[in-house]
Parts: structure tokens; sequence; C-alpha cells
């Protein structure tokens, strides 16, 4: 099955949305000891220990690089899906606001796959 460009174009701008949401909150996890105090405090909100954000950025960043890579898309969606489920997890765990915060990796992750579905025919033609 052949997509359309419309259908394609549509894919690239969900995916590139969460593709430099991702970006941002990877490389921000590398600079943690300059960010606002506001920031600060949101994070450990999460109750996640500071010297441990940059491996956590490494692998965010990691993942994220399979999934821009056309031929391991698939697989870099998946594996984001399992570091958003465990964002859902640690909001959850601290009781978060559902809507805005427990569910906000869910959004990123819908952002992901529908983006993926429309501009990729393998994912498109499995699903179809």
């Amino acid at each position: 099955m052949e997509l359309s460009k419309k259908s394609i174009w549509t894919g690239r701008i969900l995916s590139g949305l969460a593709i430099a949401f991702l970006l941002f909150d990877g490389v921000m996890k590398f600079f943690m000891d300059k960010l606002p105090p506001e920031a600060l405090e949101a994070g450990k909100a999460l109750q996640w220990p500071i010297e441990l954000m940059p491996t956590v950025g490494t692998i965010l960043l990691s993942c994220l690089v399979l999934y821009v890579i056309p031929r391991t898309a698939i697989l870099g969606a998946v594996l984001l899906t399992g570091y958003l489920g465990g964002a859902v997890a640690s909001h959850v765990r601290v009781s978060n606001p559902l809507f805005s915060h427990t569910l906000f990796p869910i959004y990123v992750a819908v952002l992901i796959w529908l983006g993926l579905y429309l501009r990729d025919k393998r994912l498109n033609g499995f699903l179809s």
C-alpha cells in the first residue's frame, strides 16, 4: 500500500513534535544543576536522585536515535513507549495530577505511534 504525501507529511510533523519534546527533555537531563529552582523542585517531586539524570537522559536519547532512523524507527517507538510507561509510573507513585502530569507521557506516546503509522508503510501495512 502506497502512502499519500499528505499522510507522510502529517506523520513527519507529529513525529517531529514528539522528537522535539523528547530531545529537549533528554538534553536537559545533562544540565540539571543549571536549571531554575522551579524546574528542580518539579524534578525533586518525582523523587529521582539528580545524579541519575544523565543516565536517564542517555537512555532517552539512545531510544530517540533509534526512532529517528527510518530502518529502526519501530524498535525506537517500542523502546520509547517503555520509557514513557516508566514516566507514567513515576507520576502515579507520587500522586501527580492525572491529566496534566500523569497522562502527559501517554500523549507523547500517541504522537510517536500515530506519526510513525502515518509515515511508515511497513507499520501502516501491518496494522491495516
